[in-house]
This record gives structure tokens, sequence and C-alpha cells, in this order.
């Protein structure tokens, strides 16, 4: 019954995200003050950007990366970010690579380095991750293992990093043991310095304050949902990344 039961779950977090939003969507991706950019640097993104030179980054992850919900990869937070960076960053040359693949938990996607990250010569790595490990209950010490092995292969090659926690839902939190790994993900990223984008608080603060509520719409409404809240996880990044380079 248990296995049955995540399973559902990690369907539901690959569906994507669906609810109802507000009227009022001028603000729909606000979020409080505790919940943006805390002052993690990406130096060689800033670097790269200041000396007006080509910045590639490469966003790894899972179905939302992909933009699984949404019906494509247009409508995903990657892409999304990219439009908002260009925005941010006027005449800057910045190409994101989507390198999103679902269920796969963090030691898979490390194996997906060489050839999908690594290979594309980055700046910067977005790695959204954890929701597999804590749907199959991957151990937290193998979890852990897999994060730093990978933080400190990036490390190496002076290649800036992100974290992204989980997505957010009532009905895939009451299933799933986030908690252990959202804390294990968190705590990785401090020991090394690193920004861990907080996407599981902010999607609860949505959730909570009904701009979205992921447990309850139409079928057909699901994709288009999805793609908005995509629109503002991108664009939330965007303004993270914003505040610690030039």
């Amino acid at each position: 019954m248990r296995r049955a039961l995540c399973a559902l779950a990690l369907a539901a977090i690959i569906l994507g995200p669906v609810g109802a939003v507000r009227a009022d969507e001028s603000d729909e991706c606000e979020v409080p003050q505790e919940l943006r950019q805390d002052g993690a640097a990406l130096p060689h993104l800033a670097a790269r950007l200041k000396a007006k030179e080509p910045v590639t980054i490469v966003a790894i992850g899972g179905a939302s990366t992909a933009g699984a919900a949404a019906g494509s990869a247009d409508f995903a937070y990657p892409a999304r970010l990219r439009d908002a960076l260009v925005a941010l960053f006027p005449g800057a040359e910045i190409r994101i690579v989507n390198k999103g693949v679902p269920r796969q938990s963090a030691q898979q996607q490390l194996d997906r380095f060489p050839s999908d990250v690594l290979a594309e010569d980055p700046v910067l790595v977005i790695w959204e991750t954890g929701t597999v490990d804590a749907v199959h209950e991957i151990q937290i010490d193998d979890f852990a293992g897999a994060l730093q092995r990978g933080i400190d292969a990036l490390k190496n090659r002076a290649i800036d990093t992100i974290l992204v926690d989980m997505q957010f839902s009532h009905s895939t939190a009451a299933m799933i043991d986030f908690p252990r790994y959202l804390e294990t993900l968190h705590r990785i990223g401090e020991l090394n310095g690193i920004y861990v984008f907080p996407r599981f608080a902010m999607m609860k603060y949505w959730s909570e304050q009904n701009v979205f509520n992921f447990d309850g719409v139409a079928a057909g409404e699901r994709a288009k949902l999805a793609g908005r809240v995509y629109d503002c996880i991108g664009r939330r990044l965007a303004r993270s990344i914003r505040q610690v380079t030039p």
C-alpha cells in the first residue's frame, strides 16, 4: 500500500501543480522577504556578465525542469528563466540548456553530469532534485553524498551552483516524508555556501494565500496553470540571480 501511495504521489508531482488563481494576477509571483535570495554568491557568473561574455546555464532536474506538466519545455521554468534574465541583463548573451529527465534520483542525475552538464561548458548549473529520493525513501546519507559529489564536481571546474528543492502540494506533502530531504538539501547548500532556491516554501506560501490551489482543478486546466507556476518560478529565480550579480 505504501508503494502504491508513493507511486500516486509521484504521478501527481509529475502532472504538476494545479489549481485556481486569484483575479488579481499582477503580484501572484510575490513571496515574503524571508523567501528571497539570502546572499549566496555566484562569482563566476557575475564575472562573465561583467566582462560581457556569453553565458551558458544548464538546468538539470526532473519532470518540472522538463516542463512535463505544462506540455512543453517552452513553458518550463528554465525557458521562463531565460526570458526573465534577458530582460534583467539587456544585451547579455544568455543560453539555458534544459536537461530535465523525469523520475530520476540525485545519484541518477549526477551520473548524467559528464554528458549532460559538463559537456555544455556552463558557468552556472541549476540543480533541481530531491523529489524522487523522497518518494522512494532513498537513504539520507546516500542523498547527501550524491549532492556533495555533484557540488564538488562543479566547484572543481569553477562552475557556480544553485540548488532547487522540491515542489509542494498538500496531497503529496501528506504522503511523502519531504522534511528530512528538504533539511538535508538546505544543510548541504549552507555547508557549501550555495544558494538553495526555496521552491517548496514558495509554493506552500502561494497555496496558503490561495494564489494557486495545487490540489483541485479540472484536468483540462492543469497545463495552463502549471505553466503559470513555472513562469513564477522562473521569474523569482531570475530575481534571485540578479541580486548577487552586477
